[in-house]
């Protein structure tokens, strides 16, 4: 069994200014990917069903399984993307920067700023199945930053998004894909089950938990464009 993770930042129309165009996916780009997906035979699951399989707590998944994630919570995930997935039955999980909850995203100081979900929306967003996970505190580089400090980052934002999500979040995600040998095992050490980096290809039942491969959804790639990106890595 492999795993396609995909990873998305921004569903929405691109916004004047950006510097990092990639991204962002256009709404009606997005509608279309999913549509996509689900014609090539892809289901959606959570991390919770991957790392059951993976402990061989249950004996197989769905065929072309595949899990969606949102980094650093965005409002118009909520505005844009999980109504195209509610209405297709499919699962998603956001990563949320602890610190920064109905904040904006300022750890790019050169980015326009956009707004994050609050903690309203994410109580809202839970109930109706979207799944939440960890992406620090305040989105530091933690590979780059001393040891105690990473450590910091990943225990904090695990406990303030515990008090908002009633749940303790268990998966984790390397801002900027940023992370080493020293900051996985932080990562476990904190209490997570697993973590994700940026870009990648595929994962089996032996990739290591706390490195799992993601794909980047560009943001001029057709739904024909991510179909053949994946059929070349499954």
């Amino acid at each position: 069994m492999r795993l396609a993770i995909l990873m998305y930042h921004k569903v929405d129309e691109l916004t004047p200014g950006t510097k990092h165009p990639g991204n962002y996916v256009a709404p009606r780009a997005f509608e279309q990917q999913m549509d996509g997906l689900l014609a090539m035979g892809y289901h959606t699951i959570g991390f919770d069903q991957w790392l059951a399989h993976r402990d061989h707590r249950t004996t197989s998944l769905p065929d072309k399984s595949l899990i969606l994630t949102f980094d650093d919570g965005y409002k118009c995930f909520a505005r844009n993307a999980w109504p195209v997935l509610r209405r297709r039955g499919m699962a998603a999980t956001v990563f949320i920067v602890a610190g920064r909850i109905g904040g904006t995203n300022s750890w790019d100081a050169d980015e326009p700023q956009e707004t994050l979900l609050d903690a309203e929306q994410i109580v809202a967003l839970q109930s109706e199945g979207v799944s939440f996970g960890s992406h620090t505190m305040t989105h530091p580089p933690l590979a780059r930053i001393p040891a105690d400090l990473a450590f910091e980052e990943m225990t904090r934002s695990r406990r303030v998004l515990a008090d908002v999500l009633g749940r303790t979040p268990d998966v984790l995600a390397y801002a900027y894909s940023n992370q080493s040998r020293t900051v996985r095992a932080l990562a476990a050490r904190a209490g997570y089950r697993a973590a994700v980096r940026g870009r990648g290809g595929l994962n089996s039942r032996w990739t290591s938990a706390f490195a799992l491969r993601r794909i980047k959804v560009e943001a001029s790639w057709t739904a024909s464009d991510l179909e053949r990106r994946l059929r070349t890595r499954f």
